[in-house]
């Protein structure tokens, strides 16, 4: 042991000698030099503007700051706390863009970032409110937007004040002049220079971490350049802003949603649905959709006096909706589903609903995950249901199969055996991690940062890297462990069943891949898992595929718990 901890510190030493002296060079040198024109150029072109109208409005922000009379009684210590949580509320609200959309993500990880940090964001984004454009703005810009003279000439009623104020769009209500009750959705004026603006500074920001660290310190903390995740993330926030590719986004989810066969098989082909948008009365910066009359789920979970199934139930449905959207093929993903953008909308005759429908909104961050690594996910989920430990081989194989199919995430060939030997003791670890556990919650573990780290440090040694595909998936994550924080034991149990339900419907459209992709290891267990377990309705949903032999019923359940531990380990 001795010798193990002489030989890790002489390796430390030579790494940050080597760090420290190629410093010099990578500052001083041609991206350096790069780097600090693109500076100089930011800052005389690009921020000036952006900063001249936060100038005026956040010092009169923070003078509005007021400390309640019983922080007053706390003492110095309440009172500074007090005016920094009220500090941070007001410059939310007058900085907007970025910063906002920074403070959403970090307010929705609380696996991934430290809990002061988080409690902080969460409390002032509970509290935040957005000053919305004014009246005459709005108006104008509608009706440029949509071509028209005024926006009479669409709309026949267009209420002033707004029912939400975001960070990047207003919500409106609004009526047609067909007469449909509609809500309009409009990109707050200057908002995309400024987020340009902001975004464009973390750019820089991470240009520079890239030239601090170097590469090979930088490739074990993160699977590329600072500044391509910094790129990747200006990119996808500044979409957002094209209301014209939300509204396609929109539109292709609701044909997935209706098509799909797997979903039919599930029986949640009406579980989810997404609102209809108004084609002649949507542009860039102006989307126009059905008014749904319901409830976001962030205020129902906040509602002790709410029957719990009246939105947990519902939920469950969706989150299996959700989770098959990953791994679908033609599906595209939510990227952004956090509890706001959920509403649970009641029983209605006319959908043919007897039950509560949960409704998807803002589509504005969506991704799509390519075939070569759905099949990985696949692959790496059943490596957990082979025996009492998980199969590393199996998960190393997950990540040589995508390596073949997507040349440039690391080596031709993978050493897969050396890679299971380092990976099994951390899996052991994550599998006690199951989210489905009674009284689990991933929200208050303090181990899983660490953990994922040492993932991605043990990935970098065998050369692999995560593609950048997975960015928004890890988004998409941050909120599922919200979710399962949220439901109760016995909704939490019903949402395994339910996943493994999905996965049985997936499988049963997709036997080919179910084969190629699960061990006969794999499969032994499911069926184990199958006799042993409760089967109830679980076993009639599946009758018919059932009835076709043990083979196909094999098949059809392999794929079941792996998109249940998918979902555990990807979406939480």
């Amino acid at each position: 042991r001795c010798a193990e901890v002489v030989g890790g510190t002489s390796t430390a030493v030579r790494a940050i000698g080597s760090w420290a002296l190629g410093l010099p060079g990578r500052l001083l040198g041609r991206e350096g030099g790069a780097l600090l024109i693109d500076a100089a150029v930011y800052a005389t072109t690009d921020l000036p503007p952006v900063l001249l109208g936060r100038a005026a409005d956040l010092p009169r922000a923070l003078l509005q700051v007021r400390i309640d009379e019983a922080s007053r009684k706390g003492g110095a210590a309440a009172c500074a706390a007090a005016f920094a949580a009220g500090a941070a509320q007001a410059s939310l609200d007058v900085l907007g863009g970025g910063f906002v959309k920074l403070a959403q993500v970090i307010a929705h990880s609380p696996a991934l970032f430290p809990k002061g940090l988080v409690k902080a964001c969460q409390k002032s984004l509970a509290s935040a409110a957005t000053p919305p454009a004014s009246w005459e703005q709005l108006s104008e810009a509608v009706a440029i937007d949509l071509g028209v003279n005024s926006i009479w000439d669409v709309f026949q009623a267009f209420d002033p004040e707004p029912m939400a104020s975001a960070s990047i769009a207003q919500v409106h209500a609004a009526v047609l002049r067909s007469g449909e009750r509609c809500v309009v959705k409009v990109v707050r004026p200057r908002v995309r220079e400024r987020l340009a603006a902001d975004l464009g500074g973390l750019v820089l920001l991470a240009r520079f971490g890239d030239l601090v660290l170097g590469e090979d310190v930088v490739l074990q903390l993160v699977s590329a350049s600072f500044e391509s995740c910094a790129s990747d993330l200006r990119c996808v926030i500044l979409d957002e802003c094209d209301l014209s590719l939300e509204r396609r986004n929109m539109e292709a989810f609701r044909s997935w949603l209706s098509s799909s066969a797997t979903l039919r098989r599930a029986g949640l082909a009406r579980s989810v649905r997404v609102p209809r948008t108004f084609d002649l009365a949507s542009a860039s910066s102006v989307l126009t959709m059905e008014r749904i009359d319901g409830a976001p789920l962030s205020e129902l979970c906040r509602n002790t006096n709410k029957d719990v199934d009246a939105w947990q139930a519902p939920l469950v449905r969706a989150l299996g909706v959700a989770a098959l959207s990953v791994i679908e093929g033609e599906a595209l993903f939510h990227a952004d589903l956090h509890s706001g953008n959920m509403l649970i909308e009641g029983p209605t005759a006319t959908a043919g609903m007897d039950s509560e429908q949960v409704v998807f909104i803002d589509f504005g961050c969506c991704g799509r995950i390519p075939d070569a690594l759905r099949g990985a996910l696949i692959m790496q989920a059943s490596a957990f249901l082979a025996g009492k430990e998980p199969d590393a081989n199996q998960f190393a194989q997950g990540f040589a199969y995508a390596l073949q199919r997507m040349p440039g995430l690391g080596p031709g060939e993978l050493d897969t055996e050396a890679l299971a030997i380092d990976l099994k003791p951390l899996l052991i670890e994550l599998k006690s991690k199951n989210p489905f556990r009674k009284g689990a919650d991933l929200m208050k573990d303090p181990d899983l940062q660490l953990q994922l780290a040492r993932l991605q440090l043990l990935l970098h040694r065998h050369g692999v890297q995560l593609p950048k595909e997975f960015t928004l998936l890890i988004k998409t994550g941050c909120f599922g462990a919200l979710y399962f924080s949220l439901l109760d034991d016995r909704h939490r149990a019903l949402l395994a069943s339910n996943l493994a339900l999905v996965g049985a419907a997936y499988a049963s459209c997709n036997p080919h891949d179910a084969r190629r992709m699960l061990s006969p290891a794999t499969l032994v267990m499911l069926l184990r898992l199958l006799e042993e377990g409760d089967r109830g309705a679980f076993l009639v949903a599946l009758g018919p595929w059932l009835r076709k032999g043990a083979k196909a019923a094999a098949i059809g359940v392999a794929a079941g718990v792996p998109l249940c531990l998918a979902a555990m380990q990807y979406l939480a």
